[in-house]
């Protein structure tokens, strides 16, 4: 399994953001001081601006939007602003019809007094969008992602290929943020704005990756406690056009793999993964597999920096489904000290603010998909049910990487760093 070469990409990464890290050293600096960007825009009836952008420099070509989510699929197809093309959701090689993302979301919870609440950039399952740019006004670049490279010589650029956004998560007009479906009620802010910096680049070693950098501030009065954050992803890995070939992914967190060095030493690369089942869109396709035409890569996510060296984390895998027996994801079967939590006869999908923020910082790691017919209940999982074989083979799949907790005080901000990853000869026969 080849998912990266860590070594360089640790060592890139960290130059990278060494300048981004100096500018926030002061966590209650304002986002003016730290992009120039204008602050969000109070609620408006105007419609937010909302925009899509490619990454497409180097070996990973991925659409990242200003509504907290990145691919295509919950922003809708558009047209790449610099090349003029289709955008991609998430190919790899790119160019290719090989799609590696359907979509993927930052989700943020944190109790605030005696609410739990959290905001998703998507939830996935019921079309719910929390996070919004900037409203269209009289400006036409009001809301709009701000694209700049070092190629070309733009201040302050960090990559051959910068995307900064803004967006927060305060509006709550009904015709934009839907009820919530298991709590039933309206969608209560955490007050945050988020400036999210994207960044790609051509080079041998960094074309495999695009590194994701927010700033997240409490424009609120109220203080952000036990805050979480999490990284959503929902990848139907397919070739483009095909009916069907979303249905049977596989995902999985790698903690460690042998170091290229040898004798005994491990290298931590903690990333969260996600492919096809076996490289084919169908069955029925073609063996052996073709160079460049067959879905043999995989993709990941890692968190590369953070505030804390001493966060919790968990990695959840679920399959979504409107009939409670064929909506999975692995469970703990409970303790005196840790209850089970009844997600309303779902075991897979969180509904709801406070059945997320319980997945977010439950600290539960998933059982590979792969493993999901075997029996886990010495280990405290729930038995597996009568569709786990079918699991266990692939299916329409989407993970959560999570981490924290933080605490946010009003004007705070909290710097997190994530990278998207792709691998080749993932599958090799």
């Amino acid at each position: 399994m080849k998912l990266l070469r860590i070594p360089a990409f640790v060592a890139f990464v960290t130059i990278m953001l060494l300048p981004v890290i100096g500018a926030e050293t002061g966590a209650s600096r304002t986002l003016r001081d730290i992009d120039p960007l204008p602050t969000a825009g109070k609620i408006s009836a105007n419609l937010p601006n909302v925009e899509g952008a490619v990454h497409s420099v180097g070996k990973i070509g991925l659409a990242v939007t200003n509504q907290g989510n990145f691919g295509t699929g919950f922003i809708g197809n558009f047209v790449d602003a610099v090349t003029g093309q289709p955008a991609p959701s998430c190919q790899y090689p790119y160019p290719s019809r090989l799609e590696y993302l359907f979509a993927g979301a930052f989700w943020i919870g944190a109790v605030v007094g005696r609410d739990t609440l959290v905001s998703v950039g998507a939830d996935g399952w019921y079309g719910t969008r929390e996070m919004w740019p900037d409203p269209i006004t009289g400006y036409a670049d009001q809301g709009l992602v701000i694209r700049r490279s070092i190629s070309n010589g733009d201040s302050g650029a960090v990559s051959e290929q910068d995307v900064v956004c803004l967006y927060t998560d305060t509006l709550t007009s009904p015709s934009l943020v839907t009820i919530d479906p298991r709590d039933g009620r309206p969608h209560k802010p955490l007050n945050i704005e988020v400036v999210q910096r994207s960044y790609a680049w051509s080079y041998s070693y960094a074309a495999d990756f695009v590194l994701f950098d927010y700033s997240i501030r409490n424009i609120g009065w109220k203080k952000l406690n036990q805050v979480y954050m999490g990284l959503y992803v929902d990848a139907d890995v397919q070739t483009m056009g095909s009916a069907n070939g979303f249905a049977d992914d596989i995902c999985g967190f790698k903690g460690e793999i042998a170091s290229p060095f040898g004798c005994g030493f491990v290298d931590t690369i903690n990333i969260a993964w996600i492919a096809d089942n076996d490289g084919r869109d169908k069955v029925e396709d073609i063996c052996p597999f073709s160079e460049g035409g067959s879905l043999t890569s995989v993709t990941g996510s890692r968190v590369v920096r953070t505030p804390s060296d001493s966060l919790k984390y968990s990695f959840n895998w679920w399959v979504s489904n409107g009939d409670p027996s064929l909506d999975f994801g692995p469970r703990k079967a409970g303790t005196p000290e840790d209850l089970f939590r009844d997600f309303g006869g779902f075991l897979g999908t969180p509904e709801g603010d406070l059945n997320k923020y319980y997945i977010m910082r439950h600290e539960e790691f998933d059982y590979d998909q792969l493993f999901s017919a075997q029996d886990h209940t010495a280990e405290g999982w729930l038995p597996p049910g009568p569709q786990a074989g079918d699991f266990a083979d692939g299916f329409d799949t989407r993970y959560l990487l999570s981490f924290g907790p933080f605490d946010v005080s009003p004007g705070e901000v909290l710097p997190i760093s994530f990278a998207y990853v792709a691998g080749a000869n993932f599958h090799t026969n």
